[in-house]
């Protein structure tokens, strides 16, 4: 049920509204979203680019293994909580 939201084939993509689905759908399941360094090439390790995705899983771990790439690379995880404003 764990999966990475492809944020990139959408024009306006609503993180909240997903995330309200994904709780009607099962209410253990969260969206997690991921923020991350990029590094476009080997010059750029000084500066890194900022990059955020979004995965939807039922626990921190499984969205970090879910994610596919390094751990290293992620300044921070948040649950995406719509009804919290």
């Amino acid at each position: 049920m764990a999966h990475k939201i492809h944020t990139e084939d959408w024009d306006s993509f609503d993180v909240e509204l997903y995330s309200r689905r994904v709780k009607r759908t099962d209410c253990r399941l969260h969206t997690y979203r991921i923020q991350y360094n990029l590094y476009k090439s080997d010059k750029d390790l000084s500066n890194p680019l900022q990059a955020i995705d979004y995965v939807v899983a039922y626990s921190r771990d499984e969205a970090i293994h879910t994610w596919g790439k390094w751990k290293g690379l992620i300044k921070k995880i948040t649950i995406v909580e719509p009804w919290k404003r």
